[in-house]
């Protein structure tokens, strides 16, 4: 079954949203677990900030930033999230899609 213009819309819209609030998503989408979770935990150890943090919030840290590599990368979601989760919003692409329907 194909998707209608406005369910793709509304799928790339919600993910593009949602990597524009969690920037972290557009390097953890697209590539298989083990290279975004590495990802991940890199970009989360190579801040910081968070090496000022105490063991606990630390280890809350870094377990959040796996928990949102394993969402990027989760079999559940479909091409098109994934492609909206690399690309943040973009009201010109959003306007632009929604002008042609």
């Amino acid at each position: 079954m194909s998707q209608s213009k406005y369910e793709f819309w509304k799928e790339a819209s919600l993910s593009q949203k949602l990597s524009d609030k969690i920037p972290i998503l557009q390097k953890l989408s697209g590539t298989d677990i083990e290279i975004s979770d590495a990802i991940a935990v890199l970009t989360y150890i190579n801040d910081p900030e968070n090496l000022k943090k105490s063991g606990i919030e630390f280890m809350i840290g870094l377990l959040d930033v796996l928990r949102l590599s394993h969402f990027a990368t989760s079999e559940r979601n479909n091409e098109i999230t994934k492609m909206g989760l690399m690309m943040p919003q973009s009201q010109d692409i959003i306007s632009t899609f929604k002008e042609e329907e």
